[in-house]
Formats: structure tokens, sequence, C-alpha cells
């Protein structure tokens, strides 16, 4: 347990240090994903593909949720000193979350627009308009 909690101390480090640890961390599982499309010719798992970026704190708060505050968590229970690495890694997943929402809300908003557009264009933009400029413009 102490090789897993030192394995994934970077999850607890403060929000300005874990964000980019994260992102450099997923950089590299991008471009391994690029090899996988490639040479391999295959579709990588989302966490590996650069095409779900976008759902790059989705995946953080699913990583925290079900790999790392578990560990946290109870070695905290054993170890006190530990409580400070456990208070940052649920202060990072509230990051996260903040960010996953916002990323969420901008997708409900798409997709609203979308079905409004579909629906005949009631209450929205005329139909020769694309999602796209009417999102501008709404901005």
């Amino acid at each position: 347990m102490m090789m897993t909690a030192c394995d994934l101390s970077a999850i607890t480090k403060p929000w300005e240090v874990q964000s980019k640890v994260a992102l450099m961390v997923a950089a590299e599982f991008w471009e391994q994903g690029d090899l996988e499309r490639t040479v391999l010719e295959q579709q990588p798992i989302p966490m590996m593909d650069r095409n779900h970026a976008d759902e790059l704190p989705k995946m953080q708060c699913g990583f925290i949720d079900f790999v790392c505050s578990f560990v946290y968590k109870e070695f905290s229970r054993f170890h006190t000193e530990i409580t400070p690495m456990f208070d940052g890694l649920n202060n990072n997943r509230a990051e996260w979350k903040a960010l996953a929402d916002v990323h969420e809300a901008k997708i409900k908003a798409i997709e609203d627009e979308k079905k409004k557009l579909e629906g005949g264009g009631e209450g929205g933009a005329p139909k020769d308009e694309c999602c796209c400029c009417v999102l501008k413009q709404d901005t």
C-alpha cells in the first residue's frame, strides 16, 4: 500500500502542481494512443485517445474515485500524518469536478441547441444557420 501511495502521490500535491503533472501524464498517454492508432491501426482506449482530451477532468475524477481515494483514505486512518495528503487529493478532486461540470454544461448546451435546430428552429436560429454560428453569436 505504501508503494501505491508513493506512485500516486502527485494526485495529492497542490492544484498548481497536480494539474500540470496530470497534463504531462495525459500527453504521454495521448502519444501512446497516437501510435496505437497509426502503427497498430487500433482504436485506443478513451484515456489514451487525444480525441477525448476534453474529457480529462471527468477521467481524473474517475481515477481519483476508483484508484486513489481508497489508498489515501485507508492510509490516513492508520497514519494521521497522511491526512494532509488525503485532504490534497480531495481538494484536487473538487477542482477536476468543477472543470468536468463546466465541460458537461457546454456539451448539454450544444445538444440542446442541436435539438432546437432539428425541431424546426422554434425559439432558436433560422434553419439555414449552423449550430456553430449560433453558439458564436450567443457567446
